[in-house]
């Protein structure tokens, strides 16, 4: 009789510990916010955005891959291992920010926001994804933003219709806009036309020629500034595709 009762004094005594140590983990534990959910599939569908641009713009070279993701807001590229898609894959490692909105204990509506990591492998047989892994540690990859010709258009041509068919009020009226340093630009005079190029990025190219109409401008489409297409330069402003978009 006396055993049991040691036992029975003994054995809470000793769990005691146990129990207090589990008591601290489960008030401590981490808890995800009740806009989890939702904030990662907000982050899911910038990097099917993200994807769909790597198939539009025909993309191959793991430089571009992580130029390309970080344009999308919000999106980091923390590594890239690989080459090109077809001979070594390329794999990507993204974070993103991803926006959300659920209802906590109380019924209250709450919102808020959530880093997400996604891992990309592209190629070299197939393309894979895995969502919502563990970010690794360490600062992203510097990678500047494209600057961006949105609403440049109109500003160009009133510039140069008063500038006229002449080189350098040209370029004095190109410089007069005010553009990021980071857009790349051409002048060049062919025949009594002055032809102008300005290149934010891949696909954003604007061109300009001013002659005997008047100032003009145009955008070649996304088709039309591919690789291996037609390049942004003051040559294409002045050439006989200018204006001309692919049936």
């Amino acid at each position: 009789m006396r055993t049991r009762t040691l036992l029975a004094v003994a054995a809470p005594v000793a769990l005691a510990p146990f129990l207090l140590t589990g008591g601290v983990w489960w008030a401590l534990r981490p808890v995800e916010p009740a806009w989890h959910d939702s904030a990662v599939a907000d982050a899911t569908e910038t990097v099917d955005r993200i994807e769909a641009r790597f198939g539009y713009d025909h993309l191959y070279r793991a430089a571009d891959y992580a130029h390309t993701a970080a344009q999308e807001p919000g999106v980091a590229v923390l590594t890239v291992t690989g080459e090109t898609h077809w001979q070594t894959g390329v794999t990507l490692v993204l974070r993103v920010a991803g926006h959300g909105q659920g209802v906590n204990s109380n019924g209250v509506v709450v919102e808020g926001d959530v880093e997400v990591c996604f891992r990309l492998r592209l190629g070299p047989e197939r393309d894979s994804r895995d969502d919502d892994i563990d970010c690794p540690a360490g600062t992203p990859l510097p990678i500047r933003p494209d600057p961006s010709l949105s609403g440049v258009d109109e500003r160009l041509k009133h510039a140069l219709a008063a500038a006229g068919p002449d080189e350098a009020p040209v370029r004095a009226a190109v410089d007069g806009l005010g553009l990021d340093p980071a857009v790349h630009r051409e002048v060049a005079t062919a025949g009594g036309t002055v032809g102008v190029a300005l290149r934010a990025a891949q696909y954003d190219c604007l061109l300009a020629r001013v002659g005997a109409k008047g100032a003009e401008t145009w955008r070649p489409s996304h088709t039309q500034l591919a690789p291996g297409e037609l390049p942004c330069t003051a040559g294409t402003a002045l050439g006989s595709q200018f204006g001309r978009h692919p049936h």
